[in-house]
């Protein structure tokens, strides 16, 4: 059997599962109220608020296939939310920016966020947030 230390290491490794799937099904409710996904929430922000990437540096950051971020781009595409233009670095990869439509949805986006996280962080210290911060980072950095 494992140490009391091991068993709390697991516990909030259980707490950060439900906790992401518990932020994921939120959000999910929400974005679907404003017609997108949780994957073009994620382009969207990383084109916010006038970044122009190719779908190769999307699929790195957002650590997915480029099958995947291709997809999600040509459904913003479709919903002019999001633009391509030349690169001038690559002929065959084209760069993607926010529409000004897709600008004012993202907006809207974090706005809701904001106020969900408000909600979701009522009560807690900011110092305890700091703490909680500094030790994700920490065993982020250990896993990455």
């Amino acid at each position: 059997m494992g140490s009391k230390q091991e068993n709390e290491q697991y516990q909030v490794t259980w707490l950060i599962r439900r906790l992401f799937r518990a932020m994921a099904h939120d959000a999910n409710e929400r974005l679907a109220d404003l017609g997108i996904t949780a994957a073009d929430r994620a382009v969207l922000e990383f084109l916010y608020p006038d970044n122009e990437l190719a779908v190769p540096d999307i699929a790195s950051r957002y650590q997915v296939s480029r099958q995947h971020v291709q997809t999600t781009a040509n459904g913003l595409l479709a919903k002019g939310l999001i633009r391509s233009k030349s690169n001038p670095k690559h002929k065959r990869s084209v760069l993607f920016t926010l529409t000004g439509k897709g600008a004012k949805l993202f907006a809207s986006v974090r706005d809701d966020d904001e106020l969900a996280l408000q909600k979701a962080f009522a009560g807690i210290s900011r110092g305890d947030v700091a703490v909680t911060h500094k030790t994700l980072e920490t065993v982020l950095q250990q896993i990455s």
